[in-house]
């Protein structure tokens, strides 16, 4: 019998083979689709998942905050016994890294990621593979470290089998920190957010980072610092809960109210943008939830050409199913003929999407940031999921085509009237798929278009300060500026240079309180502003506004501040000009300082944000980082030509270290690559739903042109013309579009209004969103269902009236 099914299957593709493609390309498609996705959201989830006590794993946080102040591990460690290991972690994010052989100096690069200051207890949290010595003890005395394989490899040409080779030999961390190597690990997976490299002993960061001291301030937290907690009895993570209250209250004192710190779960750490990590990369679990729901509807839009191809072939195949049961053919057997139609073509289909998902994210290998490919043997996981998808999309997609094609009449069917009996019930069948399957492809395109709209609406925003021709550089020696700036400044094409924190919009931010030195401390409110550090260049450089008062200069480092509007609204001056002079106290050094300035407000943080206040003051020990602006003007060539004199200046001052420069827009706009990569994402999938759609009508028009011909012929005879046969089908094809477009407009608006509420500033969704999405839908129905109609309308009558 499945021999008979297998020879009839074969016939059916070849007499049809533009069934077989359409069907094959639709499914394809789909399931190629519903692969990349799987892929991309299984890599996310796996996330930090190599680390055996993964579930065990917490991190401190400090309101809406992951830094901490760094006694905060000794803390938990000295005050909790329930607490089983403590990881305090340092992280930075740049530093000129050099190998040594005895005195010579083997390799010297400057690197970005990789260097993270920790105590032992790093290895009792995580999971680093030991391949040379104790990795806890190595880390236990101060000028020791330890190193990945990856970088053994890198500077010291250490290869696999070798590794003991690296013991003992010394490493220099911005030519003022020299540590011993005592151990060697296995180097994290790339789905990690701890990308550690080399880890030194965490008291050695009082000689990397000069804010440092003597690591037991409670009031200074940095960015870099975050502490992680291992508690393998879940009543130790309720104790410590409970406890941490107590904790804030004993070393913030009484009047503390005890909420500041709080666990955040291992598995959050990679999904949550509140706390962020130091792969400086967070995938929302609501991405990877719409990512989930658009593999599912892609997949049903898939089945739904299926189903639509299918039965608009069934008035062709009607005198085949009737012969089938003339001879004693039973229901069951026709269903089971058709099922296995289907899981052919699904199966032919599923081979096809491999190729197409692998091609699909080789494209997106650099939107993704990594690289996927379609690999059973590095996936084992996808087998099964194409064995589901497979087993799902035959149900799906040939079960309801089975049912109708098999209860037809075998008189009926034999004289080709196999649909008139059931044909109204089977065309609204029909038409309500293809109003589902245009309101999959409707939602993602309003979804793209409103995508698109907010990151243009983000770029081209004002930010109340100037950022082209900007590029910023580190600066690791702040003794040498005032030389800096002067060479700097002669440089043909330099038009100005500030030594600063960092850029207006920039991460480089101090928080801290400010407050009127008169007010009583339990009236003081919670006034947090970012605290920048600049010089008297800042100003300018940047183009920012000065409403009122003077600039900075060096003598105002202990005595001035300049606040921005926000700020001063908040101490309660209605006019710039009001709060000059007035005496303000920050938490930043617990000076009394005077606003000598009121800036316009600037966006110090992206425009997810609400505007935030700032304080400008002169504090040359934070000046970390140099702007210089070029010329209006200038040609490509000349700023090319600049920049490397620049460079050469820079090499002069700091020989020991790497000029490695930004581009200020360039940076800016790296911060909405989230917005554009979903962009991006929703445009690919929103044309594979609007692709699949139209394959849709194209079958269900094929099947309105099958059951119709006969009307056809009559109203030509009639005397209608070919545009007005054009105009019948055209009209129904609107009528589905737009009962589509109503219910799912709604839908997806509110979706979409959802999702622009994550921004403090965000378009409105207004009319010509709605009007471009209906246009595309109608332009693609009219395209895809045109040439069918065509050859519909333009049919000989007599053709068509021949067996009346």
């Amino acid at each position: 019998m499945f021999k008979n099914y297998l020879v009839t299957v074969y016939r059916t593709f070849k007499r049809h083979p533009s069934f077989l493609l359409l069907n094959v390309l639709g499914l394809a498609l789909g399931i190629g689709c519903s692969v990349v996705i799987y892929l991309i959201v299984n890599y996310e989830l796996s996330y930090e998942k190599h680390h055996a006590n993964f579930d065990h794993i917490y991190r401190v946080t400090n309101g809406e905050s992951a830094s901490v102040p760094h006694p905060t591990g000794d803390a938990l460690m000295a005050d909790y016994a329930f607490v089983d290991a403590v990881a305090k972690i340092d992280y930075e994010y740049g530093g000129i890294i050099a190998s040594w052989e005895g005195d010579n100096q083997l390799k010297k690069m400057e690197e970005q990621d990789g260097l993270v200051f920790a105590s032992p207890g790093l290895f009792d949290v995580f999971t680093f593979p030991a391949l040379a010595g104790n990795l806890k003890k190595a880390v236990a005395e101060p000028n020791s470290a330890v190193i990945s394989d990856e970088w053994a490899t890198k500077y010291f040409g250490i290869k696999d089998g070798n590794l003991d080779q690296v013991i003992g030999k010394r490493m220099t961390i911005n030519s003022t920190l020299s540590v011993v190597i005592k151990g060697v690990f296995l180097a994290p997976p790339a789905t990690t957010d701890l990308p550690f490299q080399l880890v030194v002993h965490y008291d050695n960061l009082g000689d990397f980072d000069s804010d440092y001291e003597d690591g037991q301030d409670w009031d200074a937290t940095s960015s870099s610092t975050n502490c992680y907690v291992l508690l393998k009895n879940e009543s130790n993570k309720d104790q410590l809960s409970s406890a941490l209250p107590g904790l804030a209250k004993k070393y913030y004192g009484e009047e503390d109210d005890g909420n500041r710190f709080g666990l955040q779960p291992l598995s959050d750490v990679h999904f949550n943008p509140v706390f962020g990590n130091f792969g400086d990369r967070v995938m929302d679990y609501r991405l990877l939830g719409a990512l989930v729901t658009i593999a599912f509807f892609l997949v049903i839009a898939a089945c739904i050409n299926f189903i639509n191809l299918s039965t608009a072939q069934a008035s062709r195949r009607a005198r085949e199913i009737g012969i089938r049961k003339a001879m004693g053919g039973h229901k069951g057997q026709l269903r089971a003929q058709f099922l296995t139609e289907t899981f052919f073509i699904t199966l032919l289909a599923s081979f096809f999407s491999l190729a197409l998902a692998e091609v699909m994210l080789l494209e997106l290998q650099d939107l993704l940031g990594y690289r996927l490919s379609v690999s059973v043997v590095n996936e084992p996981g996808l087998l099964a999921y194409l064995v589901a998808i497979v087993t799902l999309v035959t149900l799906a997609a040939g079960l309801y085509p089975s049912l109708v094609l098999s209860n037809m009449g075998p008189v009926a069917a034999l004289k080709g009237k196999s649909f008139h009996g059931k044909g109204l019930r089977g065309i609204s069948v029909r038409k309500a798929l293809v109003v589902f399957q245009f309101m999959i492809s409707q939602a993602l395109v309003f979804g793209t278009l409103v995508v698109l709209l907010q990151t243009k609406f983000l770029q081209d925003q004002p930010l109340g300060f100037d950022k082209e021709a900007i590029i910023t550089t580190w600066v690791p020696d702040q003794s040498a500026i005032t030389a800096l700036r002067e060479r700097i400044r002669a440089v043909n094409g330099v038009d100005n240079v500030s030594f600063c924190i960092g850029a207006p919009l920039s991460s480089s931010n101090s928080h801290a309180n400010f407050y009127e030195p008169s007010v009583p401390k339990e009236q003081r409110g919670d006034l947090g502003a970012n605290f920048k550090a600049v010089d008297e260049n800042y100003l300018s450089l940047f183009n920012i506004e000065l409403l009122a008062g003077r600039n900075l200069r060096q003598a105002d480092s202990a005595s001035a501040i300049i606040a921005s509007e926000q700020s001063i609204h908040g101490l309660g001056f209605q006019t710039p000009a009001e709060a000059i002079g007035a005496k303000v106290r920050t938490g930043y050094d617990d000076n009394v300082r005077e606003i000598v300035g009121v800036v316009k407000d600037f966006h110090a943080q992206t425009l997810h944000q609400e505007l935030k206040k700032v304080i400008l003051l002169y504090y040359q020990p934070e000046f970390y980082t140099m702007a210089i602006k070029f010329s209006a003007g200038s040609s490509s060539a000349v700023a090319s030509e600049t920049i490397a004199e620049v460079e050469s200046i820079w090499n002069e001052t700091f020989p020991e270290f790497i000029f490695d420069y930004r581009f200020l827009d360039a940076s800016i706009a790296a911060k909405y690559e989230t917005e554009r990569n979903l962009a991006t994402l929703f445009m690919i999938f929103a044309c594979m739903a609007v692709l699949i759609g139209g394959l849709g009508l194209y079958g269900l028009i094929s099947f309105m042109a099958n059951e119709r011909t006969k009307e056809i012929g009559v109203r030509k005879v009639l005397g209608a013309g070919t545009f007005q046969m054009l105009l019948m089908f055209w009209r129904e094809v609107a009528v589905l579009l737009l009962i589509a477009f109503v219910v799912a407009s709604p839908l997806v608006y509110t979706l979409m209004s959802n999702w622009l509420n994550d921004f403090a500033y965000q378009i409105d969704i207004g009319l010509p969103v709605f009007i471009s999405v209906f246009a595309v839908s109608l332009l693609v129905a009219l395209v895809s269902t045109g040439y069918r109609s065509m050859q519909a309308a333009s049919s000989n009558p007599v053709d068509s009236l021949r067996s009346e």
